[in-house]
Order: structure tokens, then sequence, then C-alpha cells
């Protein structure tokens, strides 16, 4: 069955109440074309020559609408957004008869656009005649739309309600739904009902949904029908009705109950109706059909209480309960025909099968009339007292009568204060009523009321004279709330103002053309006036440059893509020249057409600041990315400090990235030195009480990522807050190893030249001492033999004997002295170079195995083959032959010389031992036994003698190579003298990051040097791991490498704490004359650019690995 035939029946009646208001309506656009008419305007007395026809199409702006009547003033003010209201007296009609009548019209404004207007008519004696039945009118819709619908809302086209009515309204918790959105009262619409709302109004067809809604608890099914409310092609508002249809949704076995119900003999001749559980309607007999009008195809599926008005969900359910107790009762009720008219009759409610309910229906007498007719006046009474438009009854001179509620609420007097009292009374000035005017007809004003508090709020007064036989009783005056739309005008007009008066350029375009513009907008460009650049294309004010771009970018927003909401682009100004602007685009839709609103500013300047601070930024970046110092910066985070920032160089100087410095606020700390630790807390501590101090300065070591120990000094200032809290830090750290290694170095020499002046003294002693002995004896007896002839020839041999021992420990004393000071004046050149330790040791055994061999002194040597050291060998062969020596001299008759060798771990050195079987050293001489200014010597087991400088010269060579030496000794056990030598590296490592180079130099090196490994690595970080934890011979790198290049790799070896440091060798695809300088400054002498000279480089590397980096 159709379920919605009653609905369209009750929309017919809806539209003919409307079309049958006395009132003459004509609209038109904003080209003054006339495009609608309604019927009511042809009965109008004044028009009666005139067809509607002949109207459509017409523009009202230059036809005379009415004969003689002419506007054009009017119409002027009505385009600047003026609407008029006017009256024309004494106007013949076709009959030659006068009349007056008023013609009222107002502008449409679309997005503050004029889009036309709507003007009503209204003839002054149909007004007069018909006011009592446009009041019946006017009631009887408001009527119908109650009894007819559960729900009626008329919306704009947001969603905001303007009118609601309907039966279920109390089933709403918004007290006042004017103007609240249709989605709060009903939450239930779909997400995309505003979309709905705008498809409906744009092409104007009726759109139906169906919904489930949460009504008294209990769930109901409704259909909502939308409908645009026009009076001419468009309109902003639309209805929206909601319809019950529960039974529709629920009634699955409709069809038998309906045959059930069929079934069941009518009991009066006035009908039988049949609902199910929920009210809804599953049987209306035919003769219900005679006594309301209302066919079944009607009915069937609609609730009950549409056609009972006396009923609603929540008494019919409630007669439910009754039925279930009592199977049956009688009730007075009123029923609704097909005119509207509501009948009174009794109804029988009789309980049926499956919870359905039989009502029988039949006539009821006169007295119920008039008790239901009490019963609507208390309705309407109702009405009144809840609306919430002031409704005032007056007597004939203004005298309050009567007020309702709202008149109360809204300007907050008591109802004392208020009766007797003329309205005047509380209206201003310029709002007086003079009631004398207001007899002959119905006026409508604007007036303005104060509130108890003085404050002013404005109605639309709708008097209404009332009479009783023909004599003036009084007028009904209803009052409806203006502040809304008072602030919307007012609002309105302050947009004007800003959009006139604004500094931002601000312009409509709609398809390409500029259809609107401020006059900052045209004087960005070069224009008087934003007139001026109406109609032209927006393209046209971009540079010739950007006219694709800025076409792409609207292109792009007007597809609704993700964009910046900032567009940046060269504008043109109307002489050509060009200017740096920035674009902010907003769009809007109106009747399914886009807009773009265009919000233009000038950043010329502010990109010209950009530009110097950018500049600025790249010269303090390079300088801060290209010195050797890091900054840094922390922030107080509450109770801690927080790193902010580190630059680059960090890294160079760390060992640490950035981002690792920035993820562990307390990285900075834990690479302090711990020797240096608790001294770096102490001062900051301190520093930090002050209250006076920004800054400080201190030095201290850190121990680098690679593991080096590196000097650093750390210039911190600080800002403080009022209470001199510490809020900022900033840090300037530089790198100080090469000065901290100059100062020691500088110190080291001051000790040397301390110690040596105290040596010259020690050597000028022994010389005055030790030398002269053997002299005074060479001297005695030489004058012996020369002047006493006496002597033997035995004594004479005897006498030259002594003299020839003297001068043998002279000479060795002097030998001694020489090779010591030229140790210590560095004249000697050392020149260190891989050798194999065991032919240096064979070497000096083979020297010294005579004196071995007279004293029957065995030496062995547990030292293999294949043990390179990196040292001179004419030295270590020295220092070999004075400690095997001396072992020879203080072993006796029969003992042994053990020579060994043990490699150190975590160093690169291996230490021997010289061991013998000898007489030992007591612990007090021990000390002495490498010092030159102590001098210790004794005799050895055979009388041998010696000069007492020759493990001060040992000393001295083992420390040139970097070595310590030590003794142990106890007396008569023998002395194990234990010394340090630097192994040789069979290893060379080679740097290059380009990955065919590297294997071409490898393979050159490995023909160079075969004896050698080849190592190689892509940087000088990656070198610098290397050499951490491996010897190396020699280093070959490039120059130019990511990460680290050549000369940084150079400068961290020479800061590393190496004894004896590898050579390094430089190549390059490019080299300048300068670089090489900067390499010969700190030690590398040998830089090639590639392609090398094959022969040039052999030479280099054979003497690179002959020396070390000094």
């Amino acid at each position: 069955m159709n379920n919605f035939s009653g609905i369209r029946g009750r929309e017919t009646r809806i539209s003919k109440i409307l079309e049958d208001i006395p009132l003459g309506i004509i609209s038109f656009n904003a080209d003054g074309i006339i495009d609608f008419v309604n019927p009511a305007f042809s009965k109008m007395g004044i028009l009666y020559r005139l067809k509607i026809a002949s109207l459509i199409g017409t523009n009202i702006f230059e036809k005379e609408i009415i004969p003689g009547v002419s506007l054009p003033e009017e119409m002027k003010e009505l385009k600047k957004g003026f609407p008029f209201e006017k009256e024309i007296k004494n106007l013949k009609i076709a009959d030659g008869s006068e009349i007056s009548v008023i013609i009222k019209c107002s502008p449409f404004y679309e997005d503050d656009q004029f889009d036309g207007g709507i003007l009503v008519l209204e003839d002054l004696k149909a007004i007069s005649e018909a006011r009592e039945d446009d009041l019946l009118k006017i009631e009887s819709f408001k009527k119908v739309t109650n009894e007819i619908t559960d729900f009626f809302f008329i919306v704009d086209s947001e969603g905001i309600i303007k009118y609601s009515a309907g039966s279920k309204m109390n089933l709403i918790s918004y007290a006042d739904s004017k103007n609240v959105n249709i989605r709060e009262l009903i939450p239930n619409l779909p997400d995309d009902f505003k979309d709905i709302l705008a498809n409906v109004r744009a092409k104007g067809n009726e759109k139906r949904i169906i919904l489930k809604l949460e009504m008294s608890n209990e769930p109901s099914y409704y259909e909502c029908l939308i409908n645009p409310l026009s009076i001419r092609q468009q309109s902003k508002f639309l209805s929206c009705v909601f319809i019950n249809i529960s039974g529709k949704i629920k009634s699955e076995n409709l069809e038998e109950r309906l045959s059930l119900f069929e079934t069941v003999a009518d009991v009066t001749s006035d009908g039988i109706i049949g609902v199910n559980a929920e009210g809804i309607i599953n049987l209306w007999s035919p003769s219900v059909l005679s006594l309301t009008g209302f066919s079944d195809e009607e009915t069937i599926g609609m609730v009950l209480w549409e056609y009972v008005p006396t009923l609603n969900q929540k008494s019919f359910n409630l007669f439910k309960k009754d039925l279930q107790q009592i199977h049956f009762f009688k009730k007075q009720i009123l029923i609704l025909n097909n005119l509207g008219i509501e009948i009174p009759v009794y109804a029988s409610f009789l309980l049926g099968d499956e919870d359905n309910i039989l009502i029988s229906l039949s006539s009821a007498s006169k007295e119920i009339q008039l008790q239901d007719f009490k019963f609507f006046e208390e309705n309407f009474r109702n009405f009144v007292t809840k609306a919430d438009i002031i409704v005032l009854r007056l007597n004939d001179i203004g005298i309050i009568e009567y007020l309702n509620p709202a008149f109360i609420s809204q300007l907050n007097f008591q109802e004392e204060e208020a009766i007797g009292k003329n309205l005047n009374e509380f209206l201003i000035a310029e709002s007086k009523l003079a009631f004398e005017s207001y007899q002959d007809r119905s006026y409508t004003q604007e007036i303005v009321l104060l509130n108890k508090r003085g404050e002013k709020i404005y109605y639309r007064a709708n008097i209404i004279p009332l009479y009783s036989n023909n004599i003036l009783d009084g007028f009904n005056i209803y009052l409806i709330d203006l502040s809304d739309k008072k602030k919307e005008e007012k609002d309105l007009q302050l947009f004007k103002f800003l959009f006139a008066n604004t500094k931002e350029g601000i312009a409509v375009e709609n398809k390409g053309i500029i259809i609107a513009a401020n006059n900052a907008f045209g004087k960005l460009f070069g224009y008087s006036l934003g007139n001026e650049i109406i109609g032209k294309d927006i393209l046209d004010l971009a540079a010739t440059n950007d006219v694709l771009k800025i076409a792409e970018y609207l292109q792009l927003y007007q597809t609704k893509k993700e964009l910046s909401q900032r567009f940046e682009f060269s504008g043109k100004r109307k002489d050509g020249s060009t200017f740096s602007c920035e674009l902010t685009p907003s769009s809007f839709e109106i009747d399914g057409s886009w807009y773009l609103v265009l919000i233009i500013r000038d950043i010329t300047e502010r990109k010209q600041a950009q530009q110097v601070i950018r500049e600025s930024e790249e010269k303090y970046r390079n300088l801060i990315e290209n010195i050797d110092d890091f900054l840094y910066t922390f922030e107080r985070s509450r109770l801690f400090f927080k790193p902010v920032f580190f630059t680059s160089s960090v890294n160079k100087i760390t060992g640490f990235s950035q981002t690792e410095m920035l993820n562990d606020s307390k990285l900075l700390f834990k690479i302090i030195h711990p020797d240096d630790l608790v001294n770096v807390k102490e001062n900051l501590k301190n520093f930090s009480k002050s209250r006076n101090k920004i800054s400080i300065e201190l030095e201290f070591r850190i121990i680098n990522k690679q593991g080096n120990v590196v000097w650093v000094r750390n210039k911190l200032s600080v800002v403080r807050n009022e209470k001199a809290e510490v809020q900022k830090v900033y840090g300037l750290v530089s790198d100080i190893s090469l000065r901290k290694k100059a100062e020691e170095e500088l110190k080291k020499s001051t000790q040397n030249l301390v110690k040596l002046n105290e040596t010259k003294d020690r050597f000028i002693s022994i010389i005055s001492h030790d030398l002269r002995t053997p002299f005074s004896s060479i001297l005695g007896f030489t004058d012996l033999i020369l002047h006493d002839d006496s002597l033997s020839n035995k004594e004479r041999n005897q006498y030259v004997s002594y003299i020839q021992e003297s001068s043998n420990a002279m000479l060795s004393l002097v030998n001694s002295l020489l090779d010591w000071t030229r140790l210590q004046t560095g004249r000697i050149r050392f020149e260190p170079e891989r050798v194999e330790v065991s032919e240096i040791i064979l070497k000096s055994i083979n020297a010294l195995a005579g004196a071995a061999f007279q004293k029957n002194i065995s030496i062995n040597s547990a030292i293999q083959k294949n043990l390179y050291v990196y040292v001179d060998k004419d030295l270590i062969v020295q220092v070999f032959n004075n400690l095997i020596s001396n072992a020879i001299k203080f072993t006796k008759e029969g003992g042994s010389i053990t020579i060994s060798a043990t490699p150190l771990q975590h160093t690169r050195f291996y230490e021997f031992s010289v061991k013998d079987t000898g007489v030992g050293i007591k612990p007090e001489d021990a000390k002495k036994l490498f010092g030159v200014d102590t001098k210790f010597t004794t005799e050895g087991t055979a009388g041998e003698k010696g000069t007492g400088l020759g493990l001060s010269l040992v000393k001295e060579i083992i420390e040139k190579h970097g070595g310590t030496i030590r003794v142990e000794s106890e007396p008569g056990s023998g002395s194990n003298f234990l010394f340090t030598l630097p192994v040789a590296s069979a290893n060379i490592l080679l740097v290059d990051s380009n990955t065919t180079d590297r294997i071409l130099y490898s393979k050159i090196l490995k023909h160079i040097t075969s004896d050698y490994n080849i190592d190689t690595v892509a940087n000088g970080r990656e070198a610098l791991n290397k050499i951490s934890a491996s010897t190396y011979a020699l280093i070959i790198t490039e120059h130019n490498m990511p990460v680290m290049g050549g000369y940084d790799l150079a400068l961290e070896l020479k800061k590393l704490d190496m004894k004896v440091k590898p050579p390094v060798i430089i190549l390059s695809n490019s080299v300048e004359r300068e670089t090489i300088d900067d390499y010969n400054e700190i030690g590398v002498e040998q830089v090639f650019q590639k392609p090398v000279n094959l022969s040039l480089f052999k030479r280099a590397v054979e003497k690179a690995l002959h020396q070390g980096l000094k």
C-alpha cells in the first residue's frame, strides 16, 4: 500500500493555504526580470486588466507594473540594499472607482551581493475585508502543520532552524529551537545532511531520507521530506517534514493481520479502525471513509494520532496498559476529516490478538463538542503563554490590559509594573505610537522598547485594531524581537566597512574573472580604485614568469588538493613594474558556482629583509662551519638543562655527531677526562652560585669517540633571571691540544735546560776530576821515566803500562762524554728504520765474544728471527754493546748472560731483557745507575774499570726511541736490565674515497713494497679508527675526501699520544701550492698529484718507511 498518499494530501492543503493569502507577491532577479507572480496578485482590484503571464519576464526596473505608478528612485535605493514601503492613494481601477494600496519591497542578498527582491502589494480594501479570514487561515496553517506532521522545520542552507512546528515537538529537549542547527535537535541525521540541503536547494528537487530516532525511549522510524521553499527559482530556505513510518517498517506480516481484522464485523455504523502495538493503522473500514473522507490508501501505515489529535504516543501507551488489565474501555475523542475539521466521536477500545487494538467509532453529542471547544481554547491559551513573541492586549488609547509571559522575560518587568500603563511609556521618543491613526487597518512598523535596565531592544510591531459592533474596542499587538536582525545588519555594515578600509587587498574571482575588489587591492597593482580591476583576468595581474605558476596553483586549489594556504608570486602593476606579493585564497559556493576570495599582501620589503637575513645567516653559517671550534647552547628545563644546539664542528673535536650530543644531555660531561671531572664540576658549581658572573673559561681534557685524549678550552656565557638563576648557557669549545702539547714541550725543554745546565756543571766536574786523575798518573810516570836514570827496564815497562792504562781510561771517558753530549744536543742523526732485532743482538755478541771467552761466560739469545723493531740500527747496537759488556764485567767466571724479548699488551712495544748471574746491585746504588750527574762506577769481577757513563748513554738512546729502561737486581743474585723498543709494523694504510683509486694504488704499493700488507679505508675518520687499533709503518691518504680529508687526518695524527708516529704521504687529483705549504707546516713533506710519477712515488715510499712523522 502507498504509505505516503496522505502526506501528499496534506502538502496540497498547505500550498492551498499559502496561495490564498490575500497579498499580491512578485519576485525578480538582480537584473529586475520578474520570475514569479502568485495567483493572488491577479485578484487585486488594481490589476484586473493584467494577466500573470504578461508579467513573467518583464523588467520591473523599466516597466510600470502598476499603471500610473512610477518607482525609479525607490528602485535605485532598493539596489543599494534599502527596502521601501509606499502607500498609493486614490488610484483609479478598471471600473472607474478609486482605491488605496500599499507597496512593500525588500531586496535579496546572496553573500553580500544584490540578488533581486520581492514586491508585496496590499489592497487596503481587500485587507480590511479579508482580515478576519486571513487570521483564520494563518491559525489554520499553524494548526494543520501541528496536526499533520510530527516535526516540521524551515531551515536555511546551513541547517539553522528559522521556524518549527509539529505534534511531537514536545519530545525535543530544546525550549526554543529557533536559530539552532537542526542536527542538535535531530542527532541521527546523515553526516552529509548539509550537502543534501545544498543539492535540494540547487536543483529544486524533493529529497526523502529514512532514519531511526529515539523518542520517549522508544525507537521510531521516520521519513524526512526535504523541499525548497521557493517563491523564486532558488531560495535560501527549505522545509523539512518528518513523518513516522514505523508501521510500514515493522509490519512484516501486515497482510495477514489485515485479513484477520477485516473479518471482524462493524459493531457500529460509523466504522472501525485497527492499529498495532505501536499505534500504526493497519485497518480502516469503509464506514470510516464515509465519516472522515480519508481512504485506507491514505491512512494505512500512518500513526493513529495523525487523525486523532486528542491522542499522542504517551496517551496511547497508557491506553495499551489499561487494555491489558480490563481488555475494553470507552472514551470520547476527536477525529480529523479531510477538510481539517475535528469531529467528536465515542471510541470503544478493544484488545485483539498479537497486541493489535480495535477501535469502534460512534457519533458524540453537542455537549462533547462544547467540551472540546474549551479544550482547544485552553490549547490556544497555552500557545500564547509559551510563545516567544510578546502578545499584548491594549484598550483603545493604548493602556495595557493583558500581556503574556514573553513580555516579562524579555523586558524584565513584572506584570503589575506594566498592566494599566500606556505602552508608550516603555518606548523611546522616536517610537511612540499614535493609536488614533491605527484604527482603520493593521499596521506593521519597527519600534524600540526600553527594558527595566534601560537597554534598547528592537521589535517589529504588528498592530491590529479590534472592533465590537463597529466601535474600536482596543488593539492586539504582536512584538517580534529584531535583535538578531539588527545584529546581522550591523555585522553587514561592519563587513562592508572592513572590506572597503582594510589595508590588505581583497578581491573576489569567479571563473578566472575578478568580480569585486576593494581599493587597497587596486592600489597594490597600481590602480586608483578597486573598480578599475573588475572584469580583468586574475592572470593579467601576475608577472609573465609567474603566470603558469599561479594558474597551476589556483587550478589545484579549486580541485581541493592539499596545498599551502599562502602562495608567493610576482605581481604586475599597471605600469608594468613587478613586486613580490603573497596570496591567501579561500572559496565558497553559491548556486553551484564557486567563487574565490583572494587576499593579497605586498611582501616586497619582507622578501628583501629575508634576503638580507638569509645572506647574513649564510655568512655566519659558513663562518661557524669552517672554524675548528664548536658552539653549543643549553636551556633550563625545570631543574635540569637540556641541549638545544650544537654546530657541526663538534664532530671534529669530540668525534660525536650533533644528533648524538642533542639526544644525550649529559654526553658533554661524560667525555670529560676522569682526572679533570671533579675540578670542572666544582668550578661550574661555584660559577652557578655567583650572582654577578656571566662568563667563565675552563681548560680540561676530554676523551673523544676514538678514545684519544683531547685538551679543550670551554668559554661559557650565561643568561640569568631576576633571581640570578642561570636560564641559558652559551658555550664555545676550542681544541687546544697543540697548544698544550707545545706548552708541555716548552716545559720539558725548560726542565731539560735546567737539567742540561746541571749536567754541564757535572760535566765540568767530571772533566776537572775524572780526566785530571789519569792525566796526573800519566804526567807522574812520564816524569819518572824521563828524569830517573836509575829505573830498570822492568820498571820502565811497568810505568809505560800504567801510562797506557790511564790513557785508555781517559779515551773511553772522552768518547762516552762525546756520545752523551751529542744525544743531548741532537747532533747525532736519528734515523729509525725497520730492523730485524736478532741481527743486532748477534752482532753485539760477536763483538764481545772475546771478553766473555776470557771469563768463561756464556751468552744466550732467546730471540727468534722475524722480530722487527723500528729503531736507529747504530744506536741500538751501542745499547746492546753497553748492556752485554756490563753483564760480562760484573759476572764471575763460569756465569751466564741471557737475552730475551716479550710483547707488551695494548702497546706497540716489545720489552727486551739482558739478564746476568753476576754480583748484583745494592738497592741504593741502583738509583744512581742511569744519571750522568751521579756517575756511579765500580770495578768488575776481574778488576775491569769503567767510566760510569755507559748506562746514562743507554737511557738516552732508549728514550729517544720512545721506550723506557729499568733494572731488577739483588746483591749476589745477578741483575736484569729491561727496556722497551717500538715494534716495526709490516702494514701500510691507504686512505682514499675513490674505489677505483684504492684498487689501483693498492696494486702499485704491493709491487713497490712486497714485504708489507696494504689496508684500505674510505675516509680519515675510518683511518683514525684503524690507527687506534693497529700499528702502521706508513699512511698514504687522498687530500679531498668526505667525512674527514687528508689534512684533518694528518692534524689528528699529530695530536695523538704516540711515541713513534708513522710518516704520511698525500695524494690528490689537484694540489695547489698553498695546500702543499699547509702540509709542510705540519710535517708532511711528500705531496703527489694523481696520476703519480711511479719512480718518484717509489723513492718517496721507500724513504718514508725509513723515517717517522716528526
